[in-house]
Order: C-alpha cells, then sequence, then structure tokens
C-alpha cells in the first residue's frame, strides 16, 4: 500500500519563496511556487483563508497572471471556499498574487491566514513548511474622495460565493439588474458634471486628491429602463436595491441606502422621469480634507433650493447624460 513518503517521491514537491507577509492594503504580494519537475499536466492547489483570521475572504483578491482565479464552490468538492490556483504544465516556478483589498471601510491590522495545498487526486505535493502562510494587513488610506453606486443586489450564498439577486423576464428566463442603465455623477457647485461613471456596474467614481477645492454634488441616476423584449419583467415591476457608499478609504465612509427610489414602471431620466436624478450629498473638499453633509439635511443652507434647481435643469434638457 502506497504511503505519504512515497506519493511524495512520485510527484513534484512544490514549496513557496515566502510564507510571511507584512502589507498595508492596496499593496501586491507576490507568491512563487517552486516545482522540484516539471510534469506533462497543470498542478492545481487551492488556496484556504483558516479560520482565526481577522481579515474576511472578501478583503482581498486572488490573481493568476494579473486576471482574478477562480474560486471554488460546491460542485467541485473541496471543502470551504477558497481560491484556485494551477500552476502550468512543464513549469517548474509559477508566480500568483495575493492584493488585500484597498476600500473605503476604515479599520485595524488584520492577519490573513492561508492554507495551500492540494487534495489527494493533486499531480503536485505542497511541502509541509510552505503549506501556511501568514499576511498581516495594515489599514490603507487614500487622498480621494471615493464613491460606489450598486444596484444588483449581491448576496452571499449559504457557501460564500457572491451572486447577483435576479428576476424573471417575460421570457421566463433570470436576468440581472445590472442590466439596466444607471449612473454615477459628482458635480460642481454649478451643476456641470466633473466625475462620472456611466458604463460599470457597480458605478465608480470620485474625487481625486487634485481636483480643484470646491463644494460637489453626489448625484446616482437612473437613465434609462431598456431592456430585450424578452427581459421585460414578468411582474411588470422592479424596485432596484440601490446603495450608494461614499467617503475618504480608510478614513471615514458612509452608505446611503436608496432601495425604493427607483422603479422600472417609474422609468429613468430618458424615459420622462423627472425624478430620476437624486442628489444625496454634498462634499466640501479643502486640500485632502473633505467634509461630506446630507444633501436634504436642513442645515445646509440652499438645500431645498439645490434639489428644485437640478430638477428644472433637468425639465429643460440642461442636465444630460453625456
Amino acid at each position: 500500500m502506497e504511503n505519504g513518503d512515497d506519493r511524495r517521491l512520485d510527484k513534484p514537491n512544490v514549496t513557496v519563496s515566502q510564507t510571511e507577509f507584512s502589507v498595508t492594503e492596496g499593496d501586491t504580494i507576490e507568491i512563487t511556487l517552486t516545482a522540484d519537475k516539471a510534469i506533462s499536466q497543470t498542478m492545481q492547489f487551492k488556496l484556504e483563508l483558516l479560520a482565526g483570521s481577522t481579515g474576511s475572504f472578501r478583503d482581498y483578491t486572488v490573481l493568476e497572471n494579473d486576471v482574478v482565479t477562480d474560486e471554488t464552490n460546491p460542485d467541485i468538492g473541496t471543502g470551504t471556499i477558497g481560491h484556485v490556483i494551477n500552476m502550468p504544465a512543464y513549469t517548474t516556478s509559477y508566480t500568483f498574487k495575493i492584493v488585500p483589498e484597498l476600500d473605503i471601510h476604515p479599520e485595524g491590522t488584520e492577519v490573513f491566514n492561508f492554507r495551500l495545498y492540494g487534495d489527494s487526486n493533486s499531480t503536485g505535493i505542497v511541502e509541509p513548511s510552505s503549506e501556511n502562510i501568514t499576511v498581516n494587513v495594515a489599514n490603507g488610506t487614500s487622498d480621494d474622495f471615493v464613491v460606489e453606486m450598486q444596484w444588483n443586489g449581491n448576496h452571499t450564498t449559504w457557501f460564500g460565493n457572491i451572486e447577483p439577486t435576479t428576476y424573471t423576464g417575460v421570457d421566463d428566463q433570470e436576468h440581472e439588474y445590472c442590466d439596466f442603465d444607471f449612473d454615477m455623477e459628482i458635480y460642481d457647485a454649478g451643476f456641470t458634471p466633473q466625475f462620472v461613471d456611466y458604463n460599470n456596474c457597480p458605478a465608480v467614481t470620485g474625487i481625486p486628491a487634485d481636483a480643484p477645492d470646491g463644494e460637489y454634488i453626489i448625484v446616482p441616476s437612473f437613465w434609462d429602463n431598456a431592456s430585450s423584449a424578452g427581459a421585460v419583467p414578468a411582474s411588470g415591476e422592479i424596485v432596484y436595491p440601490v446603495i450608494v457608499t461614499m467617503g475618504k478609504p480608510g478614513v471615514f465612509e458612509h452608505t446611503t441606502d436608496l432601495t425604493g427610489t427607483f422603479t422600472y414602471t417609474a422609468g429613468g431620466a430618458n424615459n420622462g422621469n423627472a425624478d430620476a436624478y437624486v442628489p444625496i450629498a454634498t462634499v466640501t473638499k479643502t486640500g485632502t480634507t473633505y467634509v461630506l453633509r446630507d444633501y436634504n439635511n436642513p442645515d445646509v443652507i440652499l438645500g431645498q433650493g439645490r434639489m428644485a434647481q437640478i430638477k428644472n435643469m433637468l425639465k429643460h434638457g440642461k442636465v444630460a447624460k453625456k
């Protein structure tokens, strides 16, 4: 009967270049795998975040060839959620990357304890001294002001994978909310768009540190409810789960829940909805210091007047998606 030592003689033994790192959010960690021999098959390993880590699975990204690698899922049958690392055939050296996310949320130092291993069917064996990798991550900050708008209703499955919320179309197929056209715009005090994201879901934009000082207005909007014929909602209605998160990364953040503000039947600005632009906050920028205020707070002078002004401009076609 084959024992563990015999298996290690038959299969390539793999070691990692380094097993402990201390970095800051946003830094890139490179981990090089070295095999004692090359084989004609891909060697597949799993990178798993262990219990006891203070960082979470969603606080980092794993890259292979600068492309986000696959997460494991229940169908693979590799236990808890993790990432798949694929060392190509005919190679003895291969590098993958871990990037701790520089997010808006301010937090203390986090510790990520990883295990890198192959299962009993793996074509390569990770040496025991290389299985455990520890990454200490300090809170990262940015001098920019960042705004992110989500409307896809992403949720976490029981296994830990992220999936979008879907709706049923008249074609009896499931469709994603990302197919609808929402925009994130930041205006200056004269209601001229300065920083925008018209193309992505989630929509992400912000005020760069080198932007002129002054007041800016955060304006999420719904542009159009157009869809393919089959993607028209069978129920006749969708209430979009719009969430806007904004702040100075690593310093402060604020989340505004706009669920219920935008609906399919009301449509977007391009469908004639005069309420499709919704100013939610003002940002006063002084150097790299930002003061965020509720747009409709009665303590903010001309708050209600600004709302009336932007609606009037929209009505006369002066505010339009470009």
